[in-house]
């Protein structure tokens, strides 16, 4: 009877055992906190790592860009001080020429050669240095000591030689000194021509527009009816410039400025189109 109680027993705990579900296996990868969700950030990450990385580049191409650009700026203001430079000593040289030509013509003709005219021919503007004449300025009378061609020569030999600053002070205290004296309007031309080779361009538009009013004979007019037409259209002032160089088409037309006013003009109305 023990046998068949123990049998029974064995029987019944192995049915036990049977019916008993085993547990279900979760797959926790597919849930935020498990392994996959963790590596899905890892491409986040390194996208912002590599925009920063991109933009220290272009600013340092910023940087590269900006030196590149004041380097030019620098270039092109030294390079408009030069070309200033260079068309002053022009326009000594074909005032040499032109006061040679009317010597030539005049002993052709058997006149006398002034004596001013034959003290030129002996000293050369150009050859004249500034540091070796240094003018007296006296407040109430002329300079006595250096003549008026002297001190225009000096000054202009500052100029010629980039001390424009120096040659400034020079035209100023000439005009000063002699107004109405025989190299006045040269000097006042000069002198708008310096402050333009510093880009003082509103002191220079004023000392041309005085060589045009109160030189109205002098042929330094036209020269200088065209730096007030170029001073504009620098300044953007369209109407005023297209006016002054019409103006030297028109009133001299046979002139050196005025071909280049009338250049200047077909520039600007290509500009239009």
């Amino acid at each position: 009877m023990n046998k068949s109680l123990l049998l029974m027993l064995c029987a019944c705990s192995t049915v036990y055992a049977e019916s008993r579900a085993l547990p279900p296996v979760v797959d926790n990868s597919i849930y935020p906190g498990g392994s996959a969700g963790f590596s899905s950030t890892a491409p986040s990450a390194n996208a912002m790592y590599e925009v920063l990385g991109r933009l220290e580049q272009l600013q340092l191409e910023v940087q590269q860009l900006r030196g590149m650009v004041e380097e030019q700026s620098q270039t092109i203001v030294d390079l408009k001080k030069r070309q200033g430079n260079i068309y002053s000593d022009l326009d000594l040289r074909l005032q040499e020429l032109s006061s040679k030509t009317t010597r030539l013509k005049s002993a052709e003709s058997g006149q006398k050669i002034p004596a001013a005219t034959a003290v030129v021919s002996v000293s050369p503007v150009v050859k004249q240095s500034a540091e070796d004449v240094k003018p007296v300025v006296n407040e109430n009378k002329a300079p006595s000591i250096v003549s008026e061609k002297d001190r225009y020569q000096a000054a202009y030999e500052m100029l010629r030689n980039g001390h424009n600053n120096r040659a400034i002070k020079q035209f100023k205290a000439l005009i000063l000194a002699s107004p109405k004296g025989e190299f006045a309007d040269n000097s006042q031309y000069w002198l708008g021509e310096a402050y333009k080779v510093n880009q003082n361009l509103i002191s220079a538009k004023e000392a041309f527009l005085k060589v045009v009013t109160d030189y109205v004979g002098s042929p330094k007019v036209p020269d200088a009816l065209l730096k007030l037409g170029y001073i504009e259209f620098e300044m953007n002032n369209m109407a005023e410039a297209r006016d002054y160089l019409t103006q030297i088409t028109v009133a001299h037309p046979d002139t050196t400025a005025a071909h280049l006013a009338a250049k200047k003009l077909k520039q600007m109305g290509d500009m239009l189109l």
